[in-house]
């Protein structure tokens, strides 16, 4: 599945479903069922081998703003319903870079990456 809005851009193989949206932001959610997310960024530093690990995480939730000129969006790691069982998170200038998330059979890929000029 391929989302795009607002220069945002994400490529699941799950599901990804719009569960709020008002003037300023969209929030997405992508259900995982409890796997181990292995999340991965182009261009990490040296001294970081290769990927952070989240064990048991049930779902994605993202919120991206829609506001021209702020290209901010927020990436959630939720070990249960709602947003306050965020168990990480991060933001990233998605006017940049693209999201990736690709499911195998025990865990999933989550892989941040620079867009192609």
């Amino acid at each position: 599945m391929i989302y795009e809005k607002s220069n945002f851009k994400i490529v699941s193989d799950f599901k990804i479903m719009e569960i709020q949206k008002d003037e300023y932001n969209i929030d997405l959610i992508i259900p995982l069922e409890y796997r181990c997310v292995n999340l991965y960024f182009d261009n990490l530093p040296k001294y970081i081998n290769s990927r952070v690990q989240f064990p048991k995480v049930k779902s994605i939730l993202i919120r991206f703003c829609i506001i021209e000129d702020n290209n901010i969006c927020t990436v959630h790691f939720l070990s249960d319903s709602g947003i306050h069982s965020t168990m990480a998170n991060f933001e990233i200038d998605y006017i940049e870079t693209y999201i990736e998330v690709i499911q195998s059979e025990f865990f999933v890929d989550m892989k941040i990456h620079e867009n192609v000029k």
